[in-house]
């Protein structure tokens, strides 16, 4: 028996969901380390930003690693988007 479209929908939309959350873990896994590791050589305003571009370069970089990534992040540069990310958090420590 063939799959039907609407259970290949519902399997594809769950290994998005789950995918979106293991890679928001990971990210997450990995600021909080890099934070706690770069506020021993630098100050907390630097280390946190820069900490939070490298969980976002590392696990884009690991999801370019799979035969086939998300469509979101298929042509993604991990270096830009660790960047954007990283002056994004700095601006906000700024402003707030």
């Amino acid at each position: 028996m063939a799959k039907s479209r609407s259970s290949s929908f519902i399997t594809w939309f769950a290994v998005q969901i789950l995918f979106v959350l293991v890679g928001a873990l990971l990210t997450g896994f990995l600021t909080v380390f890099f934070a706690k590791f770069l506020a021993r050589y630098i100050s907390s305003a630097i280390a946190a930003p820069l900490a939070v571009g490298l969980g976002v370069s590392l696990t884009l970089w690991f999801t370019q690693l799979l035969k086939r990534p998300p469509f979101l992040l298929s042509g993604t540069s991990p270096l830009i988007a660790g960047f954007c990310a990283a002056l994004g958090v700095y601006i906000a420590r700024t402003w707030l």
